[in-house]
């Protein structure tokens, strides 16, 4: 997850944004005395529109906790086992070295057939979870897939409509299913320590994919060719279109400066007959989309479901299984999220998303388990 302070960031594999400012210094008539903050409107709509989607998933989420540990449909069966971090670390390595190698020597086509097949089916996964109607694998290699006829066919209305008319609205509606259904299928299976110890971790491997190795790049710039609901798609006009615009992420291989994926705003690719003078007065508009890695939810979602279930504390908000602390990891998401848009108005260069995004969830959870008069140490595992 990485920013550009061009606002130039993407989406990877789990977890990401981008987002693209466009260039005023050359732009005639543009008054810059309100400094680096000064948005317009049209932004901060798709900004709500981005937080709007995330809260949604995130309280999703924790909505199913209940329904999902009935199904058994958790990834890890022994939360306060701390090598469970290790093991889904393979899993998030392997998922993708396997998306960089479909990069490289599939066709897109192929991949898309894929994905729009496995996001369909965790589709099936939360109408049978959320509804009750159907069933899903309680263990093994098939956890969490549908294995009754009703999801399945709903799975695969999904991955058909995915896969013949991925519209930006159609691929939000995607990804708050399968954030929601995610969520507590991850966050059941980490208990206070592993869950730490991940969040830690996880932002350590994004800060690394983007500063050293730079792979989230490569990995970003694919995943915007592939128009799956793994990440949000919030357009500044409803007349832009994900199917008929595209989305170009703009990772170019000889801009060394940008790569990475995490919040932020993002336009839409220009037509390939579109002329150079086109597309830079496009730059210049402003972008026409933002953007939202579903990973961004995801993470402080993990969070919250752990807190819920595994720290003694009362519940705020029942329905929900809401303790102080799952709020606090929602409320420390927001500010990081304010952290890393900071960052990206602030600082040149690309920029890793996760480390601000996990460091206000983490502080969150630790301010909420303290109000709720659990010990530090409890809320850490220790």
């Amino acid at each position: 997850m990485c920013s550009h302070a061009r606002l130039r960031s993407v989406p990877g594999a789990v977890s990401e944004t981008t987002d693209r400012e466009y260039d005023r210094e050359a732009e005639p008539g543009v008054d810059d005395s309100a400094g680096p903050f000064e948005i317009d409107r049209s932004r901060l709509v798709g900004f709500a529109g981005l937080v709007a989607l995330w809260l949604v998933t995130i309280l999703g989420g924790m909505a199913l906790a209940d329904e999902v540990a009935a199904t058994g449909a958790v990834l890890f069966e022994d939360p306060d086992e701390v090598g469970n971090v290790g093991i889904f670390g393979v899993y998030v390595l392997v998922a993708t070295g396997v998306m960089l190698l479909g990069f490289r020597y599939a066709r897109l086509v192929h991949l898309r057939v894929v994905g729009a097949a496995v996001f369909g089916l965790f589709a099936g996964t939360f109408v049978a979870i959320a509804t009750g109607v159907g069933s899903v694998a309680g263990g093994g290699a098939l956890t969490g897939l549908p294995t009754s006829p009703v999801p399945i066919a709903v799975g695969l209305v999904v991955a058909a409509v995915l896969f013949v008319y991925p519209e930006w609205y159609v691929v939000d509606l995607v990804a708050v299913a399968l954030g929601a259904v995610t969520i507590p299928m991850l966050g059941l299976g980490f208990g206070p320590l592993p869950i730490v110890v991940l969040l830690v971790v996880w932002a350590a491997y994004d800060a690394y994919s983007v500063y050293v190795s730079g792979h989230m790049k490569e990995l970003a710039t694919g995943a915007g060719d592939l128009k799956l609901p793994i990440l949000y798609v919030v357009p500044h006009s409803l007349s832009y279109s994900l199917v008929g615009d595209g989305l170009e992420l703009g990772l170019d291989e000889d801009d060394p400066n940008e790569s990475g994926d995490s919040a932020a705003e993002r336009s839409a690719d220009s037509p390939p007959n579109r002329s150079a003078e086109d597309s830079e007065a496009s730059a210049k508009a402003g972008p026409s989309v933002q953007l939202l890695g579903l990973g961004d939810a995801i993470i402080p979602g993990m969070l919250a479901v752990s807190a819920g279930t595994f720290l003694d504390a009362p519940a705020v908000v029942p329905a929900l299984n809401a303790n102080l602390p799952a709020l606090g990891a929602i409320a420390g998401g927001f500010l990081g999220m304010g952290a890393l848009l900071v960052l990206l108005h602030r600082v040149e260069g690309a920029h890793a998303g996760l480390p601000p995004l996990n460091a206000g969830v983490l502080l969150g959870y630790l301010a909420g388990a303290v109000a709720a008069g659990v010990p530090v140490a409890t809320a850490l595992g220790l």
